[in-house]
């Protein structure tokens, strides 16, 4: 699946901190991903814009930060409607 199929007119480039379940006061990074906010109450979280990258959907609640935010440009190829 292609995270543009997703939603492919709010996606950021992000570096995304979560609570880390194994460890109560820990976090895990996740640096150079591709978020979506929404669905609500979720953080949606690529490894990349392209096909074949995992997704996840994140409940808000475990993160605990999204920092370096920039916008992702359209892949090549794609000429739809903003």
């Amino acid at each position: 699946m292609d995270i543009t199929t997703v939603n492919d007119r709010h996606l950021y480039s992000a570096t995304v901190r979560l609570r880390d379940p194994g460890r109560p006061e820990g976090s895990v990074e996740l640096a150079g991903r591709v978020v979506r906010f929404g669905p609500p109450g979720w953080l949606t979280v690529a490894d990349g814009p392209g096909e074949g990258s995992d997704i996840q959907l994140v409940p808000t609640a475990q993160v605990l930060a999204v920092t370096h935010l920039g916008e992702v440009d359209r892949p090549v190829g794609d000429h739809g409607a903003a």
